[in-house]
């Protein structure tokens, strides 16, 4: 299954916005399932910044997050 998503993370001084699309398969019998997400844009406020900053910088600080907010959503 497919689901495009996006997750905002308010600070006090801006706003960080990640459009990502998470894919999963449900678990089944020994099959444990799988899930996957890509993150497609980030912006902070409306200016989009380059994956490459977002991954070197933001990524790691936000990952759990995104997962839990995809999760939530599925």
């Amino acid at each position: 299954m497919k689901l495009r998503a996006t997750y905002e993370k308010v600070e006090k001084d801006y706003t960080l916005s990640v459009d990502y699309t998470y894919f999963w398969e449900d678990a089944e019998g020994d099959y444990l399932g799988m899930h996957e997400l890509q993150v497609t844009e980030a912006y902070v406020d409306s200016k989009t910044i380059p994956l490459e900053f977002y991954y070197d910088l933001l990524h790691d600080k936000v990952e759990d997050d995104l997962n839990e907010h995809a999760k939530n959503l599925t």
